[in-house]
């Protein structure tokens, strides 16, 4: 089980990938707090991805220690897009393609089967996130759009970037050439 508690690894080992529980809510919050400059949610909002949208969300860990995560959830009103809300990788993984491997871990789940388009937002400075959804486009042979969803204003006082809308799809989770 998780605790929330940090300790210093090697990058040796294997990373093992599975479905968030309830009790991992406090691992990945203090994971956040240690991604900056990621937005930190509420604890109580880790615990509610961790319970109620387990299926599309998933922990990377080693030896129980919490290294890496994604939250996404299936669009209500797009029932064939799943919307990517975070994905946090520890410093001493980042750059070894964990990020990937945190996304093809959720699509390959029998329950996303019907998923045609990944959606997240990405403020402009961030390469990094972009460069997640880039390759996942050129993975699955699709197409990347980025549009401005929430322009700065709605975001607080000028202290948050725009937030994108980036688009990918669509895909087909049948067709992976990477599998």
């Amino acid at each position: 089980m998780l605790t929330g508690t940090y300790k210093a690894t090697s990058k040796a080992g294997r990373l093992s990938f599975r479905a968030p529980v309830a009790s991992d809510g406090p691992a990945i919050y203090a994971l956040v707090e240690r991604c900056k400059p990621l937005d930190l949610n509420s604890r109580y909002c880790y615990l509610i991805l961790c319970e109620h949208f387990s299926s599309t969300c998933v922990v990377a860990e080693r030896e129980g220690e919490c290294l890496a995560f994604m939250t996404a959830y299936l669009s209500t009103e797009r029932p064939d897009t799943l919307f990517v809300w975070q994905i946090a990788v520890d410093a001493e993984l980042r750059g070894q393609g964990v990020a990937k491997r945190l996304l093809a871990e959720v699509l390959a789940r029998p329950a996303l089967k019907k998923v045609r388009f990944v959606e997240a937002t990405v403020n402009p400075s961030n390469d990094a996130s972009r460069g997640i959804f880039h390759a996942l486009a050129r993975q699955y042979a699709t197409e990347v759009h980025e549009s401005l969803l929430f322009a700065t204003d709605l975001l607080g006082d000028g202290d948050h970037e725009q937030e994108n809308l980036i688009r990918v799809g669509p895909v087909d989770l049948e067709y992976n050439p990477a599998r």
